[in-house]
Order: structure tokens, then C-alpha cells, then sequence
């Protein structure tokens, strides 16, 4: 009887362990790279099961997840990602990265950074930018962050790639006509150490193999391991095999198309009113809207009067035209307009702050207003003259309570809200064409069941 209680209890076991397998993954002749250190479901039954728990909050932050449903409906809305130079000068790509990293980044670091990247693109065949956009993206360009999400530049989890390599040789599967097959990729130059990858030079060398191995993955592992739709296969470097959400693959192609308008130096002229051109007031457009014009606010108390951009804290926020500041203060929390230069805004405490924060406003002739709220500071004053794309001030969360950095634009014709969305529909993606704004549309506008 034990005997036959014990050979039932591991058919149970394995029964399971099967049931509970990616389709198709049970094919794939290779350890498969599920993150180890987070929990990437939110059922309380995984949860619960977790050896360290459910994602933190800077965990959360990093892969997107929060808030939900941030990611286009219809992927194909996206226009194709531009394409990168054929040839990049590390010197130009450490200027590109200069103004996407922190300013206390030196530039002695910009330019290690930039050496190791332009190499190991050429070694591993990656695309530099998505390189230099990881760097951001991951860790604000701060090589020394070693904690339970990741090590160094890109965050790269130990975990999720350990089995795969030995001796120097990532060993991987990729999908043939005879089925999956096995394939090598010679990582030989630094051991994949959690020390080593601490040091840029290793860690952007991994993250270039890392790359490589999940493109000629892609999406061939997709479909082993039901992934949510996304776009590259950079998703990947992020989750694993099996991609949950499209939000982290949004960030960093935003970051990589920041960082090819920096080099580039275009502002290409798009939208615009009264024959007024308008450009994006951020940079690596298109953008995504969180928020449209009318949403309630205060818990309904005021209608919202522009829209919200999804952005990153310290991003550059600029004038979509040429014209004249009116204002650059801070929003009182008594409904006061302060104006303000920029060396005092600083010193105001933002639980004194109204709901717009620190606030530019720029006159741009013929009754057209446009306005740049939540800003973290600004760099003009009352009475500039200003160019379009020129640099107002940075993406910050000043008069915000409850959600995190964005910045909120509003345009104005004499005095008269108008919806940005219809005047800036080249840069902006609006908050419908989102999972969570079509959800919000559809519960706002669903008919209440008839009683029988």
C-alpha cells in the first residue's frame, strides 16, 4: 500500500507539472528563462506560491506594469521604429545619451558607455541604440545598481540566463523545419558573474549576446510560450520567454527614438493651427496619451482641461512653437498664478502646489496658447522669447497626488480650450487606442442592464 501511495502521489506531481507548462514549451530542448527573483502573474494563488514575494514597487515601475493596461490596443497604430544610422561615432552616440541620462552622469562614464556599446553592437550584430536605450531605461545610466531585479547598465537578471551558459557558450534553441534546434553563441570574453556585470564593459557585452540570442528566438518562442503581442524582440531581455505586457518594449523604443532625434537634430514640423506649425513638446514621438480632454478630476469636481503624456522624470519638455513665455511659476494652492524665475522655483514646497505644479505658458501670436504643467523645473521666464523646440523645462510630478511623472498640455485659442489631440495627431497616440482608455470608454458609455 505505501508503495502504491507513493507511485500515485508522483503521477499526481508530474500530471501537474505538465498541465501547468507553456503550450508547446515542453518541445523546446532548453532551459527555459522564467525570472526567478519577481512574480510576473497577479493571481493570489501564484502570489502565495512565490519564493520572494510579489514585485515591488520600483519592480513594477521599471517593467512598466503600473499603471495597467498603458499599451495600444491595435499595435499596428505604431509606424514603423526608425531606422539607425549605418554608422555611429561613439563620441556622437555618448552626445545623444547626454541628454537622456541624469545630469550628475559624467561624461568620462557617457563616453565608456558609448565605446563598449558601439563594440559589442559590431561583435554581437545589435542595433547600438537599443543598446544605449537599455542603459537608460533599465538603470538611468547608473552601472553600480545590483539588487534583486538586476545588475549593472541593463539589469540583466542573473537568473534568467545562468543555465544557458557554460564555459563562455550561450547554448539556446532556435526553430527549423526538424523542430528545435540547438545552437551556440560564444560568450567567452567576461565570466557571467554578478560581479562582472556590474562593470559596464561586461554588462553592455552580455546585454548585446542577450539581444542577439532572443532575436533569432523571436517569434518563433512567442508562440511556444503564449506571449502577449509586442513589437521586437527586445521585449524579451525584459521578461523572458514569455512576454506579459507590452509597456517595458514602449519605454525603451521611446528611449531609442529620443536618443535618434538627439543625433539627428531634426524637429520636423507636423500639426498646426492658424498657420502656426506645431512640433512634439517631447522628443521621440509618437507618444502615448494617458488622459484626454474633459476626464474627471477631483473626484469630478473639474473637468480635465488638455492632455496627459505618458514621459519619463527629467525628460526635456519643449515649445511645440515659436512665441513669447506669459508665465513660468508655480500654481498656488489657493488657485494663485506665481510667476516665479527659475532659481526660485526650487525652494517652493509642493505640498503649497496647486494642481498644475510648476507651469510654463508661451503666447505664440493669433489668440494660440499652449501650456506645459507638472513640470520638475523650468528654464525660461516671464517675457522670453522662445523658438520652437526649444527647451522649456523637464518632466517632473509637481501637483500631482496620486500617479506618477507625466506632463499635461493644454492648448488654448482665445482663451477657449481646445482638444490637443486634433492639433498634435502626428506626435500623440490618443488615451482610446490604449487598453486601459478603451476600457474606461466602454465602462463610462456601457448601457446599465434593464431589471426584468
Amino acid at each position: 500500500m505505501r508503495f502504491l501511495a507513493i507511485s500515485l502521489t508522483l503521477v499526481s506531481f508530474v500530471a501537474l507539472t505538465a498541465a501547468l507548462q507553456p503550450s508547446r514549451a515542453q518541445d523546446t530542448p532548453w532551459n527555459r528563462r522564467f525570472r526567478t527573483g519577481v512574480v510576473l502573474n497577479d493571481s493570489p494563488a501564484v502570489r502565495s506560491a512565490s519564493r520572494k514575494g510579489p514585485l515591488t514597487a520600483d519592480e513594477m515601475r521599471r517593467l512598466g506594469l503600473r499603471p495597467r493596461g498603458g499599451g495600444l490596443i491595435d499595435l499596428s497604430y505604431w509606424p514603423q521604429e526608425p531606422a539607425a544610422p549605418s554608422r555611429v561615432l561613439p563620441s556622437d552616440l555618448a552626445a545623444a545619451m547626454a541628454q537622456l541620462c541624469p545630469a550628475s552622469t559624467k561624461g568620462s562614464e557617457l563616453e565608456t558607455y558609448a565605446r563598449a556599446i558601439v563594440r559589442s553592437s559590431e561583435e554581437f550584430s545589435v542595433d547600438p541604440w537599443m543598446l544605449a536605450a537599455l542603459v537608460y531605461t533599465q538603470s538611468n545610466c547608473n552601472h553600480e545598481i545590483n539588487n534583486s531585479y538586476g545588475a549593472g547598465l541593463t539589469l540583466i537578471n542573473r537568473g534568467m540566463h545562468a543555465a544557458n551558459i557554460r564555459n563562455g557558450v550561450y547554448r539556446f534553441g532556435v526553430w527549423t523545419d526538424q523542430g528545435w534546434t540547438r545552437k551556440e553563441l560564444d560568450v567567452s570574453a567576461f565570466r557571467f558573474r554578478r560581479e562582472a556585470l556590474v562593470r559596464p564593459e561586461a554588462n553592455i557585452y552580455f546585454a548585446a549576446a542577450i539581444l542577439n540570442v532572443f532575436a533569432q528566438q523571436c517569434p518563433q518562442v512567442d508562440r511556444a510560450f503564449d506571449s502577449a503581442s509586442h513589437r521586437h524582440a527586445v521585449s524579451h531581455f525584459i521578461w523572458g520567454d514569455r512576454v506579459g505586457d507590452t509597456g517595458p518594449e514602449d519605454r525603451i523604443l521611446t528611449a531609442r527614438r529620443r536618443l535618434l532625434s538627439n543625433h539627428a537634430r531634426l524637429n520636423r514640423a507636423g500639426g498646426g493651427l492658424l498657420g502656426i506649425s506645431f512640433v512634439s513638446p517631447l522628443d521621440g514621438y509618437p507618444r502615448v496619451a494617458t488622459s484626454g480632454l474633459g476626464e474627471p478630476r477631483e473626484s469630478g469636481r473639474r473637468p480635465h482641461r488638455g492632455i496627459d503624456l505618458a514621459s519619463e522624470e527629467g525628460e526635456p519638455v519643449r515649445s511645440i512653437a515659436g512665441g513669447i513665455v506669459t508665465f513660468a511659476g508655480v500654481d498656488w494652492e489657493r488657485r494663485a498664478q506665481i510667476p516665479l524665475e527659475p532659481w526660485g522655483a526650487v525652494i517652493v514646497h509642493e505640498r503649497h502646489m496647486g494642481p498644475r505644479g510648476l507651469f510654463v505658458k508661451v503666447d505664440h501670436g493669433n489668440g494660440v496658447v499652449s501650456l506645459y504643467a507638472h513640470l520638475a523645473n523650468y528654464d525660461v521666464q516671464t517675457g522670453d522669447r522662445i523658438k520652437a523646440g526649444q527647451r522649456l523645462g523637464e518632466v517632473g510630478r509637481t501637483g500631482i497626488r496620486d500617479s506618477g511623472p507625466h506632463l499635461h498640455f493644454g492648448l488654448f485659442h482665445d482663451g477657449r480650450v481646445l482638444d490637443p489631440l486634433k492639433y498634435l495627431a502626428e506626435y500623440v497616440f490618443p488615451p482610446n487606442l490604449t487598453k486601459r482608455g478603451y476600457a474606461e470608454l466602454t465602462r463610462r458609455y456601457r448601457r446599465p442592464r434593464r431589471r426584468p
